[in-house]
């Protein structure tokens, strides 16, 4: 059976939205999402292109024909030894920027606070910046950032358990979650997947987004870190709105409406090389209305 040519169609999609798809093109975009993030849901799919799961179902069988997905329970995944490859790309994908990103936030963390650090590529970038800090309290679920961090002797590190995931080092599964109830952390740092021009924050897989979502529960102050990739990409999983956290970090100015957005919600916007800015003046952390509403809450 001859693999369908997913590149030769890819410049004929481009400007559709997901609903509008052929069946060719729609899988080659599958192909896509789950390289780009190891694992999608059928839930997630279904929903992301308007179609029903049944049809995703469909999709993915015919995609493991070719030898292009796995099928796992709910979802697709990359054939083995792929996902790991997908993951090193990934992490050397923007590196530059990342850096840039996490020098940034790794500025506004001050020695021996409490901070919860996320999942992803990004986030061993910002474990690398911190490691000039002292006496850090860190909660993760991400093993490659406890590598990182657990080079300083004077860092505590508190690793969540749960269901280890071999692609990417991360740790999921509600396990995670009920272990992270337990804390409550100063600074939360967290990775997205997309920011989407009305302010609202997607991830790829829900499993990532329900754990990112109690971290944002436990933590005082909440930053994002995004590079410029991450502006109104494809993820499908709602995480939160921007109005929900206190910052943004990225290497290069967002598009005029999630400036806007960002702007009206008082989120402070942190661009490498850049001075930080926001339309209102800045209260002191913890004390602003996001803040105290979520002290109230």
């Amino acid at each position: 059976m001859l693999k369908p040519s997913f590149e030769r169609d890819a410049a004929a999609e481009q400007g559709l939205p997901p609903r509008r798809l052929d069946i060719r093109s729609r899988q080659r975009r599958i192909v896509e999402l789950v390289r780009r993030r190891g694992y999608a849901s059928i839930e997630a799919m279904s929903a992301y292109f308007d179609v029903s799961q049944q049809t995703i179902r469909r999709d993915i069988k015919q995609l493991c024909e070719y030898d292009l997905l796995v099928r796992y329970h709910g979802g697709a995944g990359l054939p083995a030894g792929a996902d790991k490859l997908a993951y090193s790309s990934r992490k050397v994908r923007n590196a530059a920027a990342k850096r840039e990103i996490a020098k940034l936030v790794a500025r506004e963390i001050p020695n021996g606070a409490s901070l919860f650090i996320d999942i992803g590529t990004s986030m061993e970038a910002v474990a690398e910046a911190l490691l000039d800090h002292e006496g850090l309290r860190i909660v993760t679920n991400h093993i490659g950032v406890v590598a990182i961090l657990s080079q300083r002797t004077d860092f505590e590190i508190n690793l969540a358990g749960g269901v280890v995931r071999n692609r990417d080092r991360a740790v999921t599964g509600e396990a995670a979650i009920e272990f992270l109830r337990r804390f409550r952390v100063g600074y939360g740092i967290f990775g997205i997947g997309t920011i989407d021009d009305d302010g609202e924050m997607l991830d790829y897989d829900y499993r990532d987004a329900a754990v990112s979502l109690t971290a944002m529960e436990v933590s005082r102050r909440r930053f994002v870190a995004a590079d410029a990739s991450k502006f109104n990409g494809d993820a499908m999983i709602k995480l939160a709105h921007v109005s929900e956290i206190d910052a943004l970090f990225t290497e290069a100015p967002p598009p005029a409406a999630i400036a806007e957005v960002l702007r009206a919600n008082g989120v402070r916007l942190f661009v490498a090389g850049r001075q930080a800015g926001a339309v209102r003046a800045e209260p002191e952390p913890g004390t602003g209305p996001r803040a105290l509403a979520r002290a109230k809450g």
